[in-house]
C-alpha cells in the first residue's frame, strides 16, 4: 500500500470508530437542562416541565432574559441537542 492509502485507511477506521460514540450520547436530566439554558442565556427560569414530542422527551425550559424577553429552550432530553425559540 501506499502511504497515502495508508493514511486514508487509517483516517476511515477512527471515523468508524467515533460515530457509535456520537449518536450514543447520554441522557441529560430537567436540572442538567435548567443549568444549560441559565448558562446558555442568563436571566430567571420561569418554567421546567419535561414533555414527550413526537415519541421523544424534550425538556422544555423558558427563561426571562435581562433584557427582558421570555425565552423557550427545548432541549432532546436523549442527548441534549438544543433548539432555542424567541417568545415575547
Amino acid at each position: 500500500m501506499t502511504y497515502r492509502t495508508q493514511l486514508l485507511s487509517k483516517l476511515l477506521i477512527c471515523t468508524l470508530l467515533l460515530i457509535p460514540s456520537l449518536s450514543a450520547r447520554a441522557d441529560i436530566s430537567l436540572d442538567q437542562a435548567v443549568e444549560q439554558a441559565k448558562q446558555r442565556l442568563g436571566g430567571r427560569v420561569i418554567s421546567a416541565e419535561t414533555r414527550e414530542r413526537d415519541g421523544k422527551r424534550v425538556h422544555n425550559v423558558r427563561i426571562l432574559t435581562n433584557e427582558g424577553k421570555v425565552r423557550r429552550l427545548r432541549i432532546n432530553a436523549e442527548g441534549g441537542r438544543r433548539q432555542f425559540n424567541g417568545r415575547r
